[in-house]
């Protein structure tokens, strides 16, 4: 009878396996077809202007022009009454910029010095324009946004630091939280530099490396949020030249005994944002300090490049200044694209290194030719800008329709009024996006990103290349190819071609997350889709891995080649330490010529794993099939 049994679940399991192959053979999943590139013809030729090309994925290319400094007329920021003695700056600096717009063509330049501001600087159509920082320094203690791009062509900013005014408010400082005997729900932090032992440094509290005082505590991540759970502090008070008291509701307890970056401030005003601008560069700019992001690029913007950015603190504090930015260092949303990144280096910010993505709307109600829409702040639908539709399974619907109107009917919800009839298969639950919006066809390069919050790069937009970087101690995702949706934001509507080699990755994923993750996040659920399509990454190293490897959902044509993976000795060994997981809609995978150099004679069982009932992988040129795999 036993030997019976066996025999019947042999045979069970061929057949499931005879099964699976009938389906591969008879109901393949076809690869997704090649983008078409982009090959711009260079620039006509522009006395003012030169044209600097840009390579990209595939053998694109692209064009970004900047001012020729030998035909601008030279000004300089003091005939506007702009001077390092002034209390504020602001209304001399707008004065000089305002000039500007008037006369295209200018060479604007600061005298050596360190000019103090409080108020919003504009630059707002700005023409064949140079600001030449000529290495001064802006600091400042406005808390919205520093310097507005709008409308500005052809505009190169260069040799130009800007920082916080910490005198005024501290943005960050570094303490350790201590347990109060005999008392209940009641916590001290002890501050390393006393000055900045302020009731006020308890808006974000995130735990950093005991060793350095850097954001990325190894394999822990404990934090709060004052703005998301404002009712976790129930008071504060300073009980000694270095400490503060802190009586909480309890969900600080587990802080004690551990170290923290605290900081006073959060998503606050950005240093830069760009709106509805073309050609325009950052050089040599150093960002030091600010109480949000630091460039913000979106409205239609195009044709950029950000070259030799500094973002970090100021090197000469840096051993008392633990943060620089209080959110992203780049964040770039529903921009028309066509922009470089290198040679920057980006440390010590709240958030990510670069976050790009375009807005999506999901559609709550259908009505002839209106939709109601839950979409963030950051989604275009100006009249006369064409909408595409997805359905539910965010499947292309092939139609779009071209906005008639738009208003705002609560917090993130919208009606829209097209001026063509929708068809029936736009329906409740499905998305939108704005065509005009793609944010595609970027290079980011030769660049280091370190020691920071959040996750390194959000690549939620088509046609990228991603090569010769180094990511070091990333807290979370050092790579992130996702769409996003949830109450705060609605960002990403699927990418494809995109390219990531020849990096560096070393102890990134530092709270336990994968290094890599792909996939879609829909209100917490799998869109059921290919979302991206595409995507290769090839010849890096990764090295000193502290969770999963990667995780991968939601991709068709995903080629994992030639990397070296290292395990290493900076993390407890964990069975899931360096596994991929390809989990829900995955097609056409492929992993060859990987080197797994410390991991055991069974590194494939080790290293690929599924939920999915069935996974077709083809490794190291064969291919590779599991059911059910756990």
């Amino acid at each position: 009878m036993e030997l019976f049994r066996k025999i019947l679940i042999c045979i069970c399991v061929v057949a499931v396996f005879f099964g699976a192959a009938v389906c591969v053979v008879v109901w393949p999943v076809a690869l997704p077809e090649q983008r078409e590139v982009l090959f711009e013809e260079e620039p006509a030729a522009n006395e003012r202007r030169e044209a600097y090309e840009i390579e990209g994925v595939g053998g694109s290319r692209f064009f970004v022009q900047s001012p020729k400094s030998s035909a601008l007329n030279e000004v300089f920021v003091s005939e506007f009454g702009a001077d390092p003695d002034n209390e504020d700056n602001s209304e001399a600096l707008n004065e000089a910029f305002y000039y500007c717009k008037e006369n295209p063509g200018t060479r604007l330049v600061f005298e050596k010095g360190v000019y103090h501001v409080s108020d919003e600087l504009l630059l707002e159509e700005v023409t064949d324009c140079c600001i030449d920082g000529n290495g001064a320094k802006i600091i400042h203690d406005y808390g919205g946004g520093l310097i507005d791009i709008n409308e500005c062509e052809c505009l190169e900013l260069r040799d130009l630091t800007i920082d916080w005014d910490w005198d005024k408010q501290p943005l960050g400082a570094l303490a350790r939280a201590v347990k109060v005997k005999g008392e209940k729900n009641v916590i001290d932090f002890v501050f390393d530099v006393p000055a900045y032992a302020r009731e006020d440094m308890l808006y974000a509290i995130s735990q950093c490396d005991e060793e350095t005082g850097t954001y990325g505590a190894k394999g822990t991540f404990i934090e709060s949020y004052d703005g998301q759970n404002p009712d976790v502090i129930k008071q504060v008070t300073k009980v000694g030249d270095d400490t503060l008291r802190v009586a909480h509701n309890g969900a600080l307890e587990r802080f004690a005994g551990h170290k923290f970056i605290l900081r006073s401030t959060a998503y606050g005003g950005s240093v830069f944002t760009v709106r509805g601008s073309r050609d325009f560069t950052f050089y040599r700019l150093n960002l030091y300090g600010g109480t949000g992001m630091g460039i913000i690029v979106g409205e239609k913007s195009s044709h950029f490049a950000l070259r030799d950015v500094f973002i970090g603190p100021d090197p000469k504090y840096a051993d008392v200044r633990c943060v620089s930015l209080d959110a992203d260092a780049v964040h770039i949303n529903d921009a028309e694209g066509c922009f470089v990144i290198e040679d920057c280096d980006f440390s010590r910010h709240g958030d990510d290194d670069v976050n790009i993505n375009c807005g999506i709307g999901l559609i709550e109600r259908v009505d002839g030719r209106t939709v109601e829409v839950v979409a963030d702040g950051s989604m275009s639908t100006e009249p006369g800008e064409t909408i595409a539709f997805r359905d539910k399974k965010f499947h292309l619907i092939n139609f779009t329709a071209v906005i008639e109107s738009y208003e705002h009917t609560g917090y993130k919800k919208r009606r829209i009024t097209f001026r063509e009839e929708l068809p029936a298969v736009v329906k409740k639950g499905g998305s939108l996006y704005n065509t005009e919006c793609t944010g595609g066809n970027y290079v980011i390069r030769n660049n280091y990103f370190h020691e920071h919050r959040a996750r390194g790069l959000l690549l939620q937009t088509s046609d990228g290349l991603v090569e010769n970087n180094r990511f070091y101690k990333i807290s979370h995702d050092a790579l992130r190819i996702v769409m996003d949706i949830k109450d705060s934001w609605h960002e990403g509507t699927g990418a494809d071609n995109i390219e990531i080699r020849n990096n560096t990755i070393v102890e990134c994923g530092l709270t336990g997350v994968e290094v890599i993750e792909i996939g879609t996040h829909v209100n917490d659920k799998s869109s059921g889709s290919y979302a991206f399509t595409n995507i290769r990454i090839v010849d890096n190293v990764f090295s000193e891995i502290c969770g999963n490897l990667m995780v991968i959902n939601n991709v068709n044509g995903y080629v994992f080649s030639g990397n070296t993976i290292t395990l290493g000795e900076s993390f407890t060994q964990d069975i899931v330490q360096g596994r991929s997981y390809f989990l829900r809609d995955c097609a056409n995978v492929e992993l060859s010529k990987n080197t797994y150099t410390d991991v055991g004679p069974h590194s494939l069982v080790r290293l690929v794993r599924s939920d999915s009932p069935f996974v077709w992988a083809r490794i190291n040129g064969s291919t590779w099939y599991k059911e059910g795999a756990r």
